[in-house]
């Protein structure tokens, strides 16, 4: 249990850090034109919203990681999560209304899954 709660909290934090970087990322000038959010209202917002979506997600990985005695390999284990984040999207852009939505969780599930195997791994 306690490997696991290590693991979902990097798995949380690396889905936090992504969703609040991508829009800075994809455009620079994004705090000028908008003014900078509040950073903590907008950190508990994700907490609340996306611990939900990512405790699933790391529920997955873990019975995944249990069940799939190679995906402790480097070679298998990488490809596995990446696939597991992906099928997870998929999934839930079928039941969101919108396409948006759901693609501005791409980048956070897939560096979330990969935060939570790697960690997973090393402990």
């Amino acid at each position: 249990m306690r490997k696991f709660l290590i693991s979902y909290a990097a798995s949380l934090l690396t889905f936090i850090i992504i969703w609040f970087l991508i829009p800075y990322i994809s455009d620079p000038s994004y705090s000028n034109e908008n003014g900078l959010p509040n950073i903590v209202g907008f950190i508990v917002i994700l907490i609340i919203f996306g611990s939900v979506l990512d405790l699933v997600a790391c529920l997955i990985g873990e019975v995944l990681y249990r069940n799939i005695k190679q995906c402790r390999k480097f070679r298998v284990g990488i490809p596995v999560f990446i696939g597991l984040s992906l099928i997870y999207i998929f999934i839930l852009s079928l039941f969101t209304i919108t396409s948006a939505y759901a693609s501005s969780l791409v980048a956070p599930i897939i560096m979330g899954s990969l935060a939570f195997y790697v960690v997973r791994r090393k402990i």
